[in-house]
């Protein structure tokens, strides 16, 4: 048998990558530094949403207090691969899959307050209960007047993590209205 070289195939000769038959779909060859490598899903991804109401009823009301709430919002639409949504005991958004990944999280929400003098409202993401660093913001609501804010997190990812909302304010008993919230998680391989 010749010796012939893969960069000088053609035709029939071309043959798809090794272990392309057992790949599921979607995944893609990633090496793994010591001549290997195996087939794992390139992304993983989760986008969920309310419905947008901007007039009562609202897409989502909460009662927010100086000590944090879960933002357990209805999903009303959602887009998921390798996640799962949680709704008890409140909404979270749990990472399925065994590959572990790096992710892009981004939460974006219009709100405003329902009455009363500004308050400042404070939203943060959480992994596995604690709270992930850098991903606090804050916003000062007044009443009746909409405004958007983003909170934003990298995090990396493995099986069974997953990710939830908290808010708090600088007041009790701040009846804060949401007209939409989103939120995506785009995971790649680590």
């Amino acid at each position: 048998m010749a010796n012939v070289e893969h960069s000088s195939l053609t035709g029939s000769a071309l043959h798809e990558p090794k272990g392309v038959a057992t790949a599921n779909s979607g995944e893609a060859y990633v090496a793994n530094g010591s001549g290997s490598g195996v087939w794992q899903p390139i992304h993983r991804h989760l986008g969920v949403a309310t419905t947008f109401s901007a007039t009562s009823p609202f897409a989502y009301t909460l009662d927010t207090d100086i000590v944090e709430k879960f933002l357990s919002f209805p999903v009303d639409s959602s887009h998921v691969t390798g996640f799962t949504v949680v709704t008890s005991p409140n909404l979270r958004f749990r990472y399925d899959d065994s590959t572990e990944v790096t992710s892009l999280i981004n939460l974006t929400m219009s709100s405003s307050q329902e009455s009363g003098s500004s308050k400042d409202v404070e939203w943060a993401l959480f992994k596995n209960g604690t709270e992930i660093g850098g991903s606090r913001a804050i916003r000062s609501i007044s009443s009746g007047s909409w405004g958007s804010i983003s909170v934003t997190a990298v995090i990396s990812l493995a099986q069974n993590d997953y990710i939830e909302i908290k808010t708090k304010s600088n007041a009790d008993n701040v009846d804060v209205n949401y007209a939409n919230i989103y939120v995506s998680i785009i995971g790649m391989s680590a």
